[in-house]
């Protein structure tokens, strides 16, 4: 009876452990999973603010995720909601290892907060330099929020420049 209890336990134990690590080693590859912004148009010709945005994920590990949800939001470096995530995830997705995913969402942005920051960089003549020649609007923004993946909340506090 003894030998059947304690068989028993070693069996618990390795399958709680294994179970365990599964877990452990999922939440650590959950850090992994990376934010980025593939088109952030900020104007149109007309000068006028647009919310045409492209948001990814990226997985750099060698695990697969089933992305169940997202949110995030952009900030300027002040602090102020420059665009904000108006629709959740209309639907879970898979993301495999070393996989960069372009995401559906939608955005609206904030007319006087983009005037703001494209002041703070120097205003449109800056603002065109910069994207003649970088491809780039110069605008350093912090993206903020959540990934939700297997019951694992993944936060996003990223800073990048778009």
């Amino acid at each position: 009876m003894k030998k059947i209890l304690l068989v028993s336990l070693f069996i618990f134990i390795f399958i709680a452990s294994t179970q365990g690590w599964r877990i452990y080693e999922k939440i650590r590859h959950a850090k992994r999973l990376k934010i980025g912004v593939q088109k952030f148009q900020l104007l149109n010709l007309s000068l006028t603010p647009v919310s045409n945005i492209i948001v990814s994920l990226g997985n750099f590990s060698s695990s697969t995720f089933t992305i169940a949800q997202i949110k995030v939001n952009a900030y300027t470096q002040d602090g102020k909601l420059l665009a904000e995530q108006t629709t959740p995830l209309a639907q879970p997705f898979v993301l495999k290892p070393n996989q960069n995913s372009i995401l559906p969402l939608s955005f609206t942005i904030d007319t006087t907060v983009v005037l703001l920051a494209l002041k703070s960089i120097g205003g449109l003549s800056s603002l065109a330099a910069n994207y003649l020649t970088t491809g780039q609007y110069g605008l350093p923004i912090i993206l903020k929020g959540f990934v939700e993946t297997e019951n694992i909340q993944v936060p996003i506090n990223q800073s990048i420049t778009i």
